[in-house]
């Protein structure tokens, strides 16, 4: 299925979105959405490619997670996350 398809069926009825009154804009809480923005180009469920940087579990560092395009449709084995670590490597 395309993006576009995909985002056409989930825009106005995912899990994630967030609407408040006297807000025009919706926000977006999904995994993968780096801005939290409702829009399809800064979607994470929809598209192929997708990267998301999220705290360490350690005190130090963060943890980078990104979508293999191969596997977009095996949702179990998708994702792949690498923690980095601030300073210099030994």
């Amino acid at each position: 299925m395309s993006a576009h398809l995909s985002w056409m069926i989930i825009r106005n009825t995912n899990s994630y979105l967030v609407k408040k009154r006297n807000i025009k804009k919706h926000f977006s809480t999904e995994p993968h959405n780096l801005l939290n923005l409702a829009s399809f180009r800064y979607n994470g469920l929809v598209h192929k490619k997708s990267v998301d940087i999220s705290p360490a579990d350690s005190l130090h560092g963060f943890k980078l997670t990104w979508k293999k395009a191969k596997a977009a449709h095996k949702p179990g084995s998708c994702y792949v996350s690498r923690t980095m670590k601030s300073g210099p490597r030994v």
